[in-house]
């Protein structure tokens, strides 16, 4: 008797005659069936999207993913978004950032990194900035070359990271992030924080903004603009189709009764503009046109803007619009605004220090460049000597007008005291630094204290009062 095959093989045949056909020999080892069977596709059961971390604060992927293109797409697309980003960028970049280190040995590394072909990170400074505010993340990867251990720098955008590893006595320290792949598993990259760093062909570092307590990824500095930006791009578009209805008008010609039909079927066609038609008294012609009311809504769209202008934390004149404010309002809505972009250019310079101080570690871990304490301490402060742009270039002025008068009030109370004193030399030399905004170290202000008591000046110190 004929086996009649069940619903299962008759839809496997139906998808792939060969398969079926094994399935159907039973002289066929398993081991070969099985064979065939690892090809077939994997199926996702899994109840749907989780978070990278599953922490309480995290995002899940699925959000992620709609945060991450909504902005992208906003930069692109939406003239304040792209504004927004751009003059955080400006901002924190300035004219130059110089980087270099009191190390000769750092020093050259810094040099040939900064400048290698397969780096040149003063083109890609501007772009690390773009995408650390409008994503809120930034995904550094460096690849080392075995021959001369010096690294190369790319980066994987925040979407195609699906998941974050930390240790689990301490959330903060990353371990692994995983990328997704399009035809395979996740990719693991190892963060310098993992034991098996050293040995890797690359390691991923990562530096987020804007990232609330009890997560590990940041936000854009768009995400809580998005809404308001679709909302005012709509208002604006729907206003542009008004305004071009609005150059289309009705004519209305009122004639008698009995010239009703007539009439009708005479300027069935409307004249041509620039004809002219001669018509009686009892003809009459009216052009009507739509009443927009566009005065009515500009204050809807102010509104929007103040929004979108409260999100950023920028005022409306860093984007063109002079609004009501004049010199004195200006500056005092700048001072916020300045604040905030002064924390985000210090972060950017560590992050680029950071970058720097793991490149040049691995070079040393692979044994082509010197290991110091201050290298195994990561003491940014004595390995790197930083000289970034003025994010308010008013400060300096201030804080010159302020040094300059801290200096005359404390000569002139030198001046005042019958004696000299040492200790009230030092407070003088430490205020005017810091009132000057250069605060310099316990060990400086010593050293100048002593040269000046090795070199005695023969004029008193003596305040001009000017």
């Amino acid at each position: 008797m004929k086996h009649k095959p069940s619903l299962r093989d008759r839809i496997t045949a139906f998808i792939n005659p060969a398969i079926a056909e094994l399935r159907h020999n039973s002289q066929l080892a398993p081991h070969v069936l099985a064979g065939f069977a690892s090809v077939s596709a994997q199926v996702d059961d899994s109840s749907g999207w989780v978070s990278h971390t599953s922490r309480p604060h995290e995002r899940d992927y699925s959000e992620i993913q709609s945060l991450y293109e909504d902005a992208l797409v906003a930069y692109r697309k939406n003239p304040i978004a792209w504004r927004i980003i751009s003059t955080t960028t400006n901002y924190i970049l300035g004219d130059r950032i110089v980087i270099n280190s009191p190390r000769r040995d750092l020093n050259r590394f810094i040099l040939a990194f900064w400048n290698h072909p397969k780096n040149l990170m003063d083109l890609r400074l501007a772009a690390m900035s773009d995408e650390l505010a409008r994503a809120g993340d930034l995904f550094v990867l460096l690849f080392r070359n075995p021959q001369d251990g010096m690294s190369y720098i790319r980066f994987i955008t925040k979407d195609r990271i699906i998941k974050i590893d930390s240790a689990e006595n301490d959330w903060e320290t990353e371990l692994i992030y995983y990328e997704i792949q399009e035809t395979a598993e996740p990719r693991p990259w190892y963060s310098p924080a993992h034991p098996a760093a050293a040995e890797q062909d690359a390691i991923m570092l990562h530096y987020s903004v804007n990232r609330p307590i009890g997560a590990l990824l940041g936000e854009s500095d768009l995400a809580t603009m998005l809404p308001w930006l679709q909302r005012y791009s709509r208002m604006l578009e729907d206003r542009v189709r008004l305004h071009w209805a609005i150059r289309a008008f009705l004519w209305i010609v009122t004639v008698p009764t009995n010239m009703v039909a007539p009439k009708a079927e005479q300027y069935r066609t409307p004249p041509e503009s620039g004809s002219i038609v001669v018509k009686d008294e009892s003809e009459k012609w009216e052009a009507v046109a739509p009443n927009l009311n566009a005065s009515d809504a500009q204050h809807d769209l102010r509104a929007v803007r103040n929004m979108i202008d409260a999100g950023s934390g920028y005022p409306p004149h860093w984007r063109g619009e002079s609004s009501d404010a004049n010199l004195a309002t200006a500056t005092a809505m700048q001072s916020p605004t300045e604040r905030h972009l002064v924390r985000r250019q210090k972060y950017f310079l560590y992050l680029v220090q950071d970058i720097l101080y793991h490149a040049y570690k691995r070079q040393a871990e692979a044994g082509m460049a010197p290991a110091t304490r201050q290298l195994a301490e990561a003491d940014y402060a004595i390995l790197f000597n930083v000289a970034a742009p003025d994010v308010s270039r008013s400060d300096n002025e201030q804080l010159a007008r302020a040094a300059q008068q801290i200096s005359t009030a404390m000569s002139s109370l030198v001046a005042m005291l019958p004696g000299s004193s040492p200790t009230l030399q030092r407070l003088a030399l430490d205020l005017i630094t810091k009132f000057a905004g250069e605060p310099q170290a316990e060990e400086t202000l010593s050293a100048i204290l002593e040269e000046i008591a090795a070199n005695p000046n023969p004029q008193p110190w003596v305040g001009t009062g000017e």
